[in-house]
């Protein structure tokens, strides 16, 4: 495994940007409506470590309609200011629906330190996480369409360069896409080709 460089291993505190106002903007409150209605599910709020995340809501999707709707209107939801994401997914088992989630930022850094993304199991927290995906975002530019506590999953929007060195990287950052996953580097590299970008941390 090649070694995890340049990325803290602290669990440092990360700052948390504040929404309440972004969250009473009418833009935002429009945007709410419209996701309810797309979603066809009742806006639950979106709970943070420490309670409510301010603007943030919660959505049960049946997961056989999830990812259809994620890929329709992600891009959409952006332009109208706000983030919508697969916050859990439930993989249809046990016939258990995926939780989508809508927050009123654009950025995708925000998102993770609300939501406190983090492989505490392998001493990686929200800051290490944050700094190792703004590297990749320098090198290979991607959209994060799910952000969980645990993992991450969207799409490459550029050719991915060299495929088998990002796997090697990317196994070192998160063992469990390949020790749980697709079982080898060279697997791992071939679904990098396809532009897919997938991350959890059991």
């Amino acid at each position: 495994m090649e070694p995890l460089t340049g990325v803290t291993r602290e669990n440092a505190e990360v700052p948390k940007p504040d929404l309440s106002a972004a969250a009473r903007d009418p833009k935002y409150q429009q945007a709410l409506r419209e996701a309810t209605l797309l979603l066809g599910a009742r806006p639950q709020p979106l709970e943070g470590v420490e309670g409510p995340i301010a603007g943030g809501y919660v959505f049960a999707v049946p997961h056989d309609k999830a990812e259809a709707l994620l890929l329709k209107a992600h891009t959409n939801f952006l332009a109208k200011g706000c983030y919508l994401f697969r916050h859990d997914q439930s993989f249809g088992i046990g016939g258990q629906p995926d939780t989508l989630a809508l927050l009123p930022t654009t950025n995708k850094f925000e998102v993770m330190a609300l939501v406190e993304v983090n492989g505490a199991n392998f001493n990686l927290y929200t800051a290490g996480i944050i700094q190792w995906m703004k590297q990749l975002e320098q090198e290979q530019p991607y959209v994060l369409t799910g952000i969980g506590t645990d993992y991450m999953e969207g799409y490459f929007t550029t050719p991915v360069r060299d495929a088998r060195g990002l796997a090697k990287r990317m196994y070192s950052f998160c063992p469990d896409i390949v020790d749980q996953g697709v079982e080898t580097v060279d697997r791992l590299a071939k679904e990098l080709q396809k532009g897919k970008l997938y991350f959890w941390w059991d």
